[in-house]
């Protein structure tokens, strides 16, 4: 799909309006249109050859819409969504096993003449519930959740602007759709990734507010969807931005009778707009979430602010590597981040074939634009802080494999709990909660810190062994596996 710089520069219906930044609502149509004629087809196209050949067993890979754009910058960052018009209308397609969304790339779109498009949420409920052998769902999405870019140029700010209101809508529709849905019962992998690629959810200002996705709801519905999905399970990876009804209902209990395998990638900052984490002298504690208003919606048709925004770009250009270091949450914040610990403790406690669990957060540690921390001594952060850093926990079951290379053994006739969480130690309570998961009749080791780091955070790269269905470091030839295998699990 091309748009050139001529394209729509006035309503069809002369109505005068003008859209040579926006689109109007009969382009978005007309994408929607253009989106669902291709899902139709490919459903069609493979309902066909299981009626004329065999059913098989069939992977199916959808890649969101990559656009070249020849015209204003505000056109290459539109924020709407591409929907799928009359899912209902879908024939059922018995060979499919395995369905993945998935970014095919990442366009920048603030140095490139393209335009990745974002995927409505919706989109994997309406074809998982048309796959009834389904085993394995997988996506590879960047859903965008409001940041602010840490780019210091204010147009290049301006432009690369995440509209907070469209990422609430895609969220709570998202969950609105796993309410309702009858999902197969073969569903049983489940590897969703929310923050593709993670270094454009780690590059933002961490002084700027991030928005409310929850309200009006008293609780994420997003995450509460999630753990609805997970309840049929046997292995679920996840990178997300979430708060604790991902793991807890807000009322009454849950189990999940089959999960065994669960990796959580939780983003440090949480859905109500409050941040898991602080800096080293409680920097951001008292951090609120914005309100969503209208205003956080993109407009339908051009405003004197596009304007403005066009002749400050004419006149000073686009600065898209000019960044400014604003990233010091490192540092837990009880407040905010113990009730989500607590909810997952709960939640693995009531797991009971688990045999490995891991939940952690990738942080950075680049603070020099902040002028407290102009001069501040680096070492009492980490080892190596300039480098990805994480903070997280890990349980592995006895006879199940180890937080290598951490402390503890590979293969244990004991629990193992790993606490990679710096100086930060949880309260008796909550400490208790995760002693309780698995076989309290078997022996429990902790682990707490690796070594002479023990009081700092560890290098993200550890972290990265934390996956479920990759590939685990260390690599037999010593290169670390920093991308995806997709790889097909046993079903």
């Amino acid at each position: 799909m091309d748009e050139d710089e001529e394209s729509d520069e006035v309503d069809e219906d002369g109505s005068g309006k003008s859209h040579h930044c926006r689109e109007s609502p009969d382009e978005l149509r007309e994408k929607d249109e253009l989106f669902t004629q291709d899902i139709n087809f490919v459903f069609a196209t493979l309902k066909t050859i299981e009626e004329r050949v065999s059913s098989g067993k069939l992977q199916l890979t959808i890649y969101n819409a990559v656009r070249e754009v020849h015209a204003c910058p505000h056109r290459k960052n539109p924020g709407w969504r591409l929907h799928l018009l009359s899912p209902d209308t879908l024939p059922e397609l018995t060979s499919v096993q395995t369905l993945c969304l998935q970014d095919e790339m990442v366009a920048n779109h603030l140095t490139e003449n393209s335009s990745s498009l974002k995927i409505d949420l919706r989109l994997l409920t309406d074809l998982t519930v048309k796959l009834p052998r389904l085993a394995f769902l997988r996506c590879r999405l960047g859903v965008g959740d409001g940041w602010t870019t840490y780019i210091a140029d204010e147009g290049a700010r301006h432009f690369s602007r995440d509209w907070a209101g469209l990422c609430r809508d895609n969220r709570h529709q998202f969950a609105q759709s796993i309410e309702t849905a009858a999902l197969p019962p073969t569903l049983r992998h489940a590897q969703l990734d929310f923050l593709y690629p993670l270094s454009r959810a780690e590059r933002i200002d961490q002084t700027q507010e991030v928005p409310d996705v929850v309200a009006p709801a008293s609780f994420d519905p997003f995450s509460s969807s999630l753990r609805l999905l997970s309840q049929q399970l046997r292995k679920l990876e996840l990178k997300v931005v979430a708060d604790a009804t991902l793991f807890w209902p807000a009322d009454g209990t849950v189990s999940w009778p089959y999960l065994e395998s669960i990796c959580i990638v939780f983003h440090l900052s949480s859905p109500s707009g409050r941040w898991y984490f602080v800096g080293p002298q409680g920097e951001g504690r008292d951090s609120k979430g914005f309100e969503i208003t209208r205003s956080s919606y993109p407009p339908l048709e051009d405003t004197s602010d596009d304007e403005f925004w066009d002749e400050y770009i004419e006149d000073n250009g686009l600065r898209p590597t000019e960044v400014e270091c604003k990233q010091f949450r490192v540092v837990p914040n009880d407040e905010v981040l113990v009730p989500f610990l607590t909810a997952f403790a709960k939640a693995a406690s009531s797991m009971p074939v688990l045999k490995e669990a891991y939940l952690w957060a990738p942080l950075v540690w680049r603070a020099s634009s902040i002028d407290e921390y102009e001069d501040y001594d680096d070492a009492q952060i980490a080892k190596w802080p300039s480098e990805p850093l994480a903070w997280g926990i890990a349980y592995a079951a006895p006879a199940t494999h180890g937080f290598y290379p951490f402390r503890g053994q590979r293969y244990s006739e004991s629990r193992q709990l790993w606490w990679m969480t710096a100086q930060w130690r949880p309260n008796d309570d909550l400490r208790f909660l995760f002693q309780q998961i698995g076989d309290q009749n078997t022996e429990l080791v902790e682990y707490w810190g690796d070594g002479d780091c023990e009081q700092k955070l560890a290098d993200r790269d550890i972290f990265e062994q934390m996956k479920i269905f990759d590939s685990r470091w260390p690599h037999p030839w010593g290169i670390k596996n920093g991308g995806y295998d997709w790889q097909q699990p046993g079903l």
